[in-house]
């Protein structure tokens, strides 16, 4: 009996560490209240609860705490205290923060630039399964930033982000096909299944990019019915290119049926964010379409709002 309990209380000795360890690894993962008062706007709120927990050497406020001086959330904006709360985070292991400071390096921002430091960070942040960082850690692989240029290692690191759902590595990945990045030869078709993939989520520059490639016919069958709807989903998110396309599309009548009013409101839309693109077609529209057209497709462009 003596010799079970003294193998039970050894094994449990042993144990303690490790479940010490996982409930530290799991401090920053419960959000703590002061996080649901920052997303409320509650600033002062988030600051009194927050600012404890972070000295007290929680991890997870330590980050939002970097957040909040970062941003000028309820305090004057402080790069460099926001920096000091993102490394306290960091050094705990917060793989955000992790990614933050390195984004801090490599921009140069309340230190001076060092893409190699940043790249480091990223690194970190990339082991922990970091999603994000992974795709920071990529671009300075292609680039040759920081570190020795390694397309390869770039590609796996995208590849590992986007099975994680980053569908900004998708993007990347399908760039990287398109243009045949690395010494590899540009394949539309891989290009336009990763943009089709990154689509899936709704957000507008991964609709624009598979919407261009069935506009222009690259590794999907050319059509113009099909590129019209994506760009119409990119254009209703707000994105500008996409609804200069869609107002070009209408204005001469390309996979949709010609429709000058509706190019006009579009090509408006556009104007703001893509004021050259868009005025070579809004010129010849406002001089063709009647003043009550112009009015009705004005007032319409004044109650959009994106989704």
């Amino acid at each position: 009996m003596a010799s079970v309990f003294l193998r039970l209380l050894l094994l449990l000795t042993c144990a303690l560490p490790l479940l010490a360890a996982s409930a530290a690894g799991k401090a920053w993962a419960a959000e703590p209240p002061g996080v649901a008062a920052f997303r409320a706007g509650d600033y002062d709120g988030a600051l009194a609860d927050l600012r404890p927990r972070a000295e007290a050497g929680d991890a997870e406020a330590a980050y939002w705490m970097g957040r909040l001086y970062d941003g000028g959330f309820g305090v004057a904006t402080d790069p460099v205290q926001a920096l000091r709360w993102f490394r306290r985070a960091a050094d705990a292991g917060h793989s955000e923060a992790q990614r933050v400071v390195g984004m801090y390096y490599e921009e140069g921002k309340a230190v001076v630039p060092n893409a190699a430091s940043a790249a480091q960070w990223y690194e970190r942040a990339a082991a922990a399964g970091n999603d994000k960082a992974m795709r920071n850690l990529a671009e300075l692989y292609i680039d040759g930033r920081g570190v020795k240029p390694d397309a390869d290692r770039g590609r796996e690191l995208l590849e590992g982000a986007a099975a994680r759902g980053n569908t900004d590595a998708m993007r990347n990945l399908g760039y990287m096909d398109y243009f045949g990045t690395g010494g590899q030869p540009a394949d539309f078709a891989k290009a336009a299944e990763y943009f089709a993939k990154a689509a899936e989520g709704g957000e507008g520059r991964a609709l624009y990019d598979i919407a261009r490639l069935y506009y222009r016919g690259q590794g999907v069958p050319q059509d113009f019915a099909k590129a019209a709807q994506q760009f119409e989903a990119a254009a209703l998110t707000g994105h500008a290119r996409s609804q200069v396309f869609l107002g070009r599309m209408y204005f001469l009548g390309e996979g949709v049926a010609k429709d000058p009013e509706r190019a006009y409101y579009w090509l408006i839309l556009a104007e703001a964010q893509e004021r050259d693109n868009a005025e070579v077609y809004l010129k010849r529209l406002r001089a063709s379409l009647s003043g009550e057209q112009k009015s009705r497709a004005e007032a319409k462009a004044k109650e959009f709002h994106p989704r």
